[in-house]
């Protein structure tokens, strides 16, 4: 009996050294706080500027510099066809001439009646002079020499119509007509194009308007050919296109070896760079119907900000609006966060 009470007294003691020790071990832990237990690990980057160059595509049709569709102004049978399917040809050379007989009798006959309308106002006009006659015999005289010079331009200017020549060098395109047709002025003769000098037009989106301007150079990829075609922007339509919201800009391609052809689809590429701008991982860009946006770290709270997006490459994209030198963006853990929560910064690499 004396050695349990010695026993349990030694226990007694025992626990009592022991109990600030142990009890602090017995207690449940401590609740986390909301903000604690909601804290997704996300992963930051910092907006610095840095150079980023990107290609801008846009589709392209290449155009004759000159195009034009060949008919006659006046009806009339072909006389004569003076052209090949093809055929290149400088300015002033014949392609056509429409049947002129008729005309040019009837201009013989008014250039004699101009002769003696000459001869007659003349004499009227030394008479009127002496004397001899009144003013209203030779004003007469003078108007009806007047009218047949009229005349006589007329028909020269009609005359001249029958012969079809070309008003620029270029190629011809194929012949619709053949000897003898009865030609109206709506009936297709052939067509001609400049094919050494094209223009390739393509449209812009707005947004893209401060990038390109005349002068700046472009490559083309037209199908059928390996080696991409050198281009130079001319000019930018001045008025957007109120259904599309586009511009059109037209850009001029030298073809001496007659290698493109006017109607040919262009991919057009433009490289556009900038020495300092905002660029960050396309994962890190959220997409909504109404608005781009991205999350940002602010004293430890996640924030949305709406950007406004430029280019972009295969991994990074470029912020024109909405970001500040230094922003802190999450780049990782982006569908876990929310408005206004709190996260927890796992890692912090450099944009690039």
């Amino acid at each position: 009996m004396k050695k349990l009470l010695v026993v349990a007294a030694a226990a007694i003691l025992v626990g009592a050294i022991s109990w600030p020790k142990i009890a602090p071990m017995m207690k449940e832990p401590a609740t986390a706080s909301p903000q604690q237990r909601g804290a997704p690990a996300v992963r930051t980057a910092r907006v610095e500027p840095q150079p980023f160059e990107h290609i801008l595509v846009f589709n392209g049709t290449l155009v004759a510099e000159q195009s034009i569709s060949v008919h006659s102004e006046l009806r009339g049978k072909v006389d004569s066809i003076n052209f090949t399917d093809g055929q290149r040809v400088t300015a002033g050379d014949l392609i056509v001439t429409i049947e002129s007989g008729e005309l040019a009798a009837e201009l013989r006959s008014l250039q004699e009646q101009l002769k003696l309308a000459i001869t007659n106002a003349r004499r009227l006009t030394n008479l009127f002079e002496q004397g001899s006659v009144n003013a209203s015999a030779r004003d007469d005289a003078v108007t009806q020499r007047s009218v047949l010079e009229a005349d006589v331009e007329r028909l020269q200017i009609r005359l001249a119509k029958t012969r079809i020549s070309a008003p620029f060098a270029g190629t011809l395109g194929l012949r619709h007509i053949s000897m003898g047709d009865l030609v109206e002025p709506d009936t297709l003769i052939t067509t001609l194009q400049t094919i050494t000098s094209l223009n390739v037009d393509f449209n812009v989106p707005e947004r893209y308007r401060s990038l390109i301007v005349p002068g700046m150079p472009l490559s083309l990829q037209v199908a059928g050919h390996e080696e991409p075609f050198n281009a130079v922007v001319r000019a930018i339509d001045p008025q957007v296109d109120l259904a599309t919201r586009t511009l059109t800009v037209r850009a001029h391609v030298e073809n001496p070896d007659r290698t493109l052809l006017p109607g040919n689809y262009a991919r057009v590429e433009l490289v556009s760079r900038a020495e300092e701008a905002f660029v960050i991982p396309s994962v890190a860009v959220m997409q909504s119907l109404d608005a781009v946006s991205v999350f940002t770290v602010e004293n430890g709270v996640a924030v949305r900000r709406t950007v406004k997006t430029g280019g972009r490459d295969s991994s990074h994209v470029e912020i024109l609006q909405g970001l500040s030198r230094g922003a802190e963006i999450i780049t990782s853990g982006v569908q876990s966060v929310r408005e206004g929560q709190p996260v927890t910064i796992i890692n912090a690499p450099d944009v690039s």
